[in-house]
């Protein structure tokens, strides 16, 4: 008998529309993820590479950038450790791929219940984040396939820009979730925001 699937962190949030009323508003929602956290093996920088090309169809990514291959991406988080992330109720547990395909490369740790994502899109979304995140968040440095770690509203985020929209995935652990969605409700108030 398997353990029935936790309550989502954010599950209790009111859906609609909060803040300015008229014109488009940003877009909030809670994508469903599986994380995993591959922590690789000293000297194992060509085999890890080649490991995840055969297993996910992408090379590792660099630092500040993230990859998408077949069914999963990675988000580089510092030197020798990717986030890979899919959406959940894939047939194969992301985990379960990681472990089979790093076995002996490197160590990989389910973070899926830990940490929670939250999207924000549309064309505000920049100025929406930029009134609490340090980094710069202009398009000429940070654009698609962009990822990094910062503080947002004091809270640790990891920023991943998934599209030109623009679409922001931030992804914090669960237990700061509602805390960080309430301060990104009202930065985006002043835009109008749908949760959705």
């Amino acid at each position: 008998m398997s353990a029935p699937e936790p309550t989502h962190p954010l599950a209790a949030v009111v859906r609609g529309r909060h803040g300015a009323t008229g014109g488009e508003p940003l877009r909030v929602s809670f994508p469903a993820r599986e994380i995993v956290q591959v922590m690789m093996r000293r000297g194992q920088d060509s085999a890890v590479a080649a490991a995840m090309r055969s297993a996910f169809g992408i090379d590792p990514p660099g630092p500040g950038q993230a990859a998408t291959g077949s069914g999963a991406s990675a988000i580089w988080v510092q030197p020798g450790q990717w986030l890979l992330t899919a959406p959940r109720g894939t047939q194969a547990t992301l985990a379960a791929r990681a472990e089979q395909a790093f076995a002996g490369l490197a160590a990989v740790a389910d973070q899926s219940h830990g940490r929670t994502t939250i999207a924000l899109s549309g064309p505000a979304a920049r100025d929406a984040l930029a009134r609490g995140c340090r980094l710069d968040l202009h398009p000429s440095v940070f654009g698609p396939s962009r990822a990094a770690q910062t503080p947002i509203a004091q809270i640790g985020c990891l920023v991943h820009q998934t599209d030109a929209t623009p679409c922001f995935e931030l992804t914090v652990f669960s237990t700061l979730a509602e805390p960080f969605l309430h301060w990104l409700l009202e930065a985006a108030a002043p835009y109008g925001v749908q949760v959705a």
